[in-house]
Parts: C-alpha cells; sequence; structure tokens
C-alpha cells in the first residue's frame, strides 16, 4: 500500500464510543487509519479546528442514531457540519442511519441527506452496522482510489490506464474460476446437475460481490457479472430443493483464487421443480453469458498489452 488510508468517523460521541471504537481496531488491521476526535485528531482550545481536520481525511463515514448533537455557533450539530463541509469538498462518504420508533432528535440532518438526494443504509445495531462496513471495504478503497486519480489531475488516457488495468485484474480472477470449474467438470466424474460444482464455485464469485453496489469501474463488465449472477441464482435457488447431495461423495479440489473447494453429487428428489434438461439449459446460458465476458475482458487485454 503506497499510503494509508485516513477514514474520518463522524459521529455523536455519548452513544458511539463502543462501535467506534470497533470500527478503529477493524480499520487498523487492515493498514487504515480511523480518525477520530477524542483520540487523533488535532488538540486545540479552539472548538473549530477540529472540524479541519476533515480536509485530511480520504473517506467520512457518518453514523447518525437517536441523539442530534450539541449545537456549535453555526446553529448545528457537529456531525450536520461535518456532512456540509463533506458536501462542499466532494470527500467521499457512506451514511448509516438507525431509527428507533421510525423517530430521530437528527430529522434535520436527514432532512438534509434527503434534499442532496445521498443515498444511505439503515441498520439494526450496532453488530449489523460493523458488519455492513466490513462487506464495504472493497467500496471504500476504491472510492478512495479514485478520488486520488482525480487528485491528481492526471491527464485522461492515463486515468483510462489504470482504470482498465483495475478492472483487468478484477476480471481475471472470475476468469479463472470459472475456466477451472469447467475443467473438473470436463475431467471428473462431477455432472453439471448431479453435483454441487456449479453451487461450489460460482458462489465465491457471488460472495465477492455480496455487500458492494458495485466492483468495476466500466460498467459494462459490472452488467455482465450481474447477469451471470443472475443466471446462477436462478440455477441455485430450484438445485438446493430439487437436489440432496449424497454422504461419501465429497471430493476437495485444489483450483487457483479459491485455493480448495469442496463438490459432491447429488441425487435428484422424486418431484423436482425443474427437469434436468431445464437445468441443463440454464448452464448453457450462464457459459454463453461467460463467453460475452471473457470476450469483453480479452479486449481488454490487448489494450493492456499495448499501454503497459
Amino acid at each position: 500500500m503506497m499510503f494509508k488510508p485516513r477514514i474520518f468517523l463522524s459521529s455523536t460521541l455519548s452513544e458511539n464510543l463502543n462501535i467506534r471504537s470497533k470500527i478503529e481496531e477493524f480499520f487498523s488491521s487492515i493498514g487504515a487509519e480511523a480518525m477520530l476526535y477524542e483520540k487523533n485528531l488535532t488538540p486545540s482550545v479552539d472548538a473549530m479546528t477540529y472540524r479541519k481536520d476533515i480536509f485530511d481525511a480520504d473517506f467520512i463515514i457518518f453514523i447518525i442514531k437517536n441523539k442530534y448533537g450539541n449545537k456549535t455557533e453555526k446553529g448545528i450539530s457537529g456531525t450536520h457540519e461535518e456532512f456540509q463541509i463533506a458536501l462542499e469538498t466532494n470527500i467521499p462518504k457512506h451514511i448509516y442511519i438507525k431509527l428507533e420508533n421510525n423517530e430521530s432528535d437528527a430529522k434535520e440532518l436527514i432532512e438534509e441527506i434527503d434534499n442532496n438526494q445521498i443515498s444511505y443504509y439503515y441498520f439494526k445495531n450496532d453488530n449489523d452496522l460493523l458488519k455492513r462496513i466490513k462487506e464495504t471495504t472493497f467500496t471504500i478503497a476504491k472510492e478512495i482510489m479514485l478520488r486520488k486519480i482525480e487528485e491528481a489531475q492526471l491527464p485522461k488516457n492515463s486515468v483510462k490506464k489504470i482504470s482498465v488495468k483495475y478492472d483487468y485484474d478484477q476480471a481475471i480472477d472470475i476468469i479463472k474460476i470459472i475456466e477451472s470449474m469447467k475443467r473438473v467438470n470436463r475431467l471428473s466424474e462431477f455432472d453439471w446437475t448431479d453435483s454441487t460444482i456449479f453451487d461450489s464455485f460460482i458462489e465465491t464469485i457471488v460472495m465477492f460481490k455480496s455487500g458492494e453496489e458495485w466492483i468495476f469501474i466500466d460498467r459494462k463488465i459490472e452488467d455482465l457479472l450481474d447477469d451471470l449472477i443472475s443466471i446462477y441464482e436462478e440455477f441455485s435457488c430450484s438445485h438446493s430443493n430439487d437436489f440432496t447431495s449424497i454422504p461419501s461423495t465429497f471430493r476437495t479440489i485444489k483450483v487457483p483464487v479459491i485455493g480448495e473447494v469442496m463438490i459432491s453429487r447429488c441425487s435428484m428428489c422424486s418431484s423436482p421443480h425443474l427437469s434436468r434438461n431445464q437445468y441443463i439449459d440454464i448452464i448453457r446460458r450462464f457459459l454463453e453469458k461467460y463467453d460475452e465476458f471473457r470476450e469483453y475482458i480479452e479486449k481488454m487485454r490487448l489494450f493492456t498489452d499495448s499501454i503497459f
């Protein structure tokens, strides 16, 4: 990592001290720095000095619960003021809101968030909040990277090169997983329908995508991946009900990217929702869409080979 991302946590202190500490611990474990006013921001007798520390942040996480917070001399709370600074400076941000009985003292702040048409995530409790933040770490890192590129004022062609290289590296892992699946199917006894091979491989990709609104800069690649996952879920929803794994048929296979994958043979129930032919048709559509995905990435490879 070329730099240590600095992530500013904006929230009222009294109701968030525990979760702020847990978030700080998590970011520290992955090489980032959580900026906490009570711990590591600029000390000063000037009540407004700590606001200036936001400008050093690469990303801001807003946590809004029931309390609005004490008002500053501007007539709004510190969290509200930090939100306005984030808007003015275009610092990337995620907003998390917890409403108890659909009410919050922070109505004024939530209204401003809505008026600026900024999306946010409702969370149930602190555990749910921490889980969601962990799931969106990839998105946070990507948004920080894109802002760094923008701040560097790189030529458009340079930005394109970096973006293409980034997307290509991400897509190659997906291709390796699917090619490994095809090879195992071709060289072993694991049939597409009468085994867990499809679930065992593609579920890894689904988990990779889970919790992320998007993982590629190129929207075309993202749409193709969404199509692949949609087709897979059509298969998986029915297959889990129509087929049962056969005991003692499990095998663990080492493959690229995933490491180890466990596969077993299956038996079909007496009254399946889909026939074997219907399952095969879903697999066929998946592989056709995958060919489209792979061809698009191969064109990117030609581009990356010519510029790197």
